[in-house]
């Protein structure tokens, strides 16, 4: 995350001769005095700041330990993901942590930099104004709520980590108190006169976001989004005192039913068998639709080529949907059993190393693939026959869909 904000909120440096402008009465205004006052202020509620500076040590320390495990100082997908990054697949599994531990690890030197620093200057404010045990409370929702709406937009097969969800929160908490802090006394307007700033650093983080491949977009939205709700909720009157971490129990409750509700949502679309019975009866309907058309063809109700032309609009767009999902599927239960899997010592996984569910996993969707293949080709070999008065390509059809219609039926079974 970029950081256009005061570098040094701790020193009072000289200001530049741009930062100098004219008064009406003719006096020399500094532009940066309103927030010597300010850090005076905040530094004289708390002294030491406690968490700003462990949680940068920890993330730091964690760090070097990765880069101590996998030997590279740019850590690999495999090292990421066994020390805990946020992973779709494994979230569907259960593995709920992920939402919480992606968010102390990072990829390679710049991206901990970036986040170092501005965890130091945003840190800085929130955690005097909120106090520390309600700032460390509030940074670690705000990365879960950050972790959890970022795993609905790469819950395939992306993994993601890094701070600067989290971090978001913080700037969302901050911001809400910079827009409801106007006439709440001289701190307030202090603090109200950061919203330019605040705004600009935003919209500069945004617009990389889009601009700069690899950054999650989604994490940092997420946590500026939980970080106004918990600013709104928690921070909004700490000008006026110090919140309790009672407020936070809201906000926790909160972030414990957007974690349940993640998971549910993350395992309900990666739910094979869930997928496999779907496709089994929309197979049904289509058969049976069919076996209504033949009947109306029989009764020279519709011709067969209205009925070939029927299928071609309705059926087949259904086809390709399913294929479509099982082709994502497909793609999550590899990344799954790549992820579970033990990697030799240059980084390729043999196949007895595997877990066996993980590789039923992707055989069972293999299958998946293979009948609605089948089932395809079914459809295609009955409108040829239609539209040609091919009773034996018709009736070829159909012995193919019947393949097709059991293949599935076992998948559905588990044999």
């Amino acid at each position: 995350m970029i950081s256009l904000f005061n570098p040094n909120p701790d020193g009072e440096p000289d200001p530049a001769v741009e930062d100098v402008e004219p008064d009406p009465d003719g006096q020399d205004v500094d532009r940066r005095a309103a927030t010597a006052p300010l850090q005076a202020i905040l530094r004289d509620r708390q002294p030491r700041l406690i968490v700003t500076p462990a949680i940068l040590a920890v993330i730091v320390a964690i760090f070097v330990m990765m880069v101590a495990a996998s030997g590279q100082v740019a850590i690999p997908a495999w090292t990421q993901l066994r020390w805990g990054a946020q992973f779709g697949p494994g979230i569907a599994d259960g593995q709920w942590w992920r939402l919480l531990s992606s968010m102390w690890l990072h990829a390679h030197p710049l991206h901990l930099g970036l986040n170092a620093i501005f965890l130091w200057q945003f840190g800085w404010y929130v955690e005097r104004l909120l106090g520390s045990l309600v700032f460390l409370i509030v940074y670690l929702l705000a990365g879960v709520v950050a972790s959890a709406v970022s795993v609905q937009f790469h819950a395939s097969n992306g993994l993601s980590v890094g701070a600067s969800g989290a971090l978001f929160g913080l700037f969302g908490v901050l911001l809400t108190v910079a827009m409801t802090s106007r006439g709440k006394g001289g701190l307030g307007e202090m603090v109200a006169g950061l919203r330019p700033n605040l705004l600009f650093v935003l919209v500069v983080n945004l617009i990389l976001g889009f601009l700069v491949r690899g950054i999650d977009n989604a994490a940092h939205m997420g946590g500026l989004a939980g970080g106004l709700v918990l600013g709104w909720l928690v921070g909004r009157h700490s000008l006026e005192a110090r919140p309790s971490p009672r407020l936070t129990l809201i906000p926790i409750l909160m972030t414990v039913g957007l974690v349940c509700a993640t998971v549910i949502s993350i395992g309900a679309r990666q739910d094979i068998r869930a997928e496999v019975a779907r496709v089994r009866t929309q197979i049904d309907r289509a058969e049976a639709a069919f076996q209504v058309a033949r009947r109306e063809i029989e009764a020279r109700r519709r011709t067969p080529a209205d009925v070939a032309d029927e299928a071609e609009r309705t059926v087949l767009p259904v086809i390709h949907d399913a294929q479509g999902r099982a082709d994502e599927l497909l793609r999550v239960a590899t990344a799954w059993a790549a992820a579970t899997a033990a990697s030799d010592r240059n980084g390729r996984i043999p196949h007895a190393t595997i877990p066996a569910d993980a590789g039923a996993r992707r055989w069972q969707v293999h299958r998946l693939e293979v009948c609605l293949a089948r089932y395809d080709d079914a459809w295609r070999r009955r409108m040829r026959g239609l539209r040609s008065g091919d009773a034996a390509g018709v009736a070829d059809g159909d012995a193919r869909a019947a393949v097709a219609i059991r293949d599935c039926s076992r998948v559905l079974a588990g044999s």
